[in-house]
């Protein structure tokens, strides 16, 4: 077994915040200053991790996990099988979860702050339009722990410990 060190501590500490924020506000303030304010500290970690994106260690880089056609096509062949290539960071099918999550996070962002500007308070269709990106980021959340929990019995190795350790333990 090889210990790699994959996910920086900034990494961590953004997914876990990021975690601790959804769940917050949807389950303690699903409105009010303390979810606006929330949803403020997100915005500010979606800026964060943009930047780190760039200039951040390897695994942290956008352009070393943006998967290309083939990669993906390859993934979804194997998924089901019993080969299994690994990844010391995100697998392609992840990585375009990653993308998604973050898009949906800056759309719920935005959506959530045009909901309390002067111009478009009180205005349905972007309280709806939130509201939709909310019900889409639940959704994709539960993709996401389901395919952690798959990728981890499958491949053998503990992506939920790797989330919180750093560390990926490949055979």
């Amino acid at each position: 077994m090889q210990e790699v060190k994959v996910w920086d501590l900034f990494i961590r500490v953004f997914h876990w915040s990021v975690v601790a924020i959804i769940l917050i506000n949807f389950t303690v303030f699903d409105e009010g200053s303390v979810h606006e304010f929330l949803g403020y500290i997100l915005m500010g970690l979606l800026t964060l991790r943009f930047i780190w994106g760039f200039i951040g260690p390897s695994y942290a880089r956008f352009k070393n996990f943006i998967p290309n056609t083939k990669e993906i096509k390859h993934h979804l062949n194997e998924v089901g099988g019993d080969k299994i290539t690994p990844y010391l960071g995100h697998n392609p099918l992840g990585a375009l979860m990653v993308f998604n999550l973050y898009l949906t996070l800056i759309l719920l962002c935005f959506t959530g702050y045009l909901a309390i500007t002067d111009m478009f308070w009180g205005i349905e269709w972007v309280e709806e339009t939130h509201e939709f990106f909310a019900n889409y980021l639940l959704f994709s959340v539960a993709l996401h722990v389901l395919g952690v929990v798959w990728e981890t019995f499958r491949s053998g190795v503990n992506l939920i410990s790797a989330m919180f350790t750093g560390i990926k333990k490949i055979t």
